[in-house]
């Protein structure tokens, strides 16, 4: 059984998957879809089938994308650091979700600088 708290960090790390390709868009064109294709892997493996939790993840995504492009419409420094910002609070949320929900999994390596 799946906790709230697993729900909330998986939704969570929807949204953020949506802010950042919502930077990547401005910055390198509708093409991209770095982000977006991590989003459709995470989907794949932790709600592969139609129901709450797919759905919750997919609104977290759009909800993203649609703040992240409304606060970043010119790809310039702020944009690229928002990017790199929000890559590091996904990062953080994937080993935070690793570490509570598989068993003797290791932590992730320290982010750099």
């Amino acid at each position: 059984m799946r906790s709230q708290d697993y729900f909330r960090d998986v939704t969570a790390l929807a949204e953020v998957l949506g802010k950042a390709h919502a930077v990547r868009v401005v910055c390198n064109g509708r093409n991209d879809q770095y982000w977006r294709s991590y989003m459709l892997r995470l989907l794949e493996l932790e709600a592969p089938y139609q129901g709450g939790l797919r759905r919750s993840m997919v609104n977290g995504f759009n909800a993203g994308f649609s703040w992240g492009s409304s606060l970043h419409s010119a790809c310039d420094g702020e944009a690229a650091a928002a990017e790199k910002a929000y890559a590091a609070e996904g990062r953080d949320l994937s080993a935070r979700l690793v570490q509570a929900n598989i068993p003797g999994a290791s932590a992730l390596p320290p982010r750099e600088p």
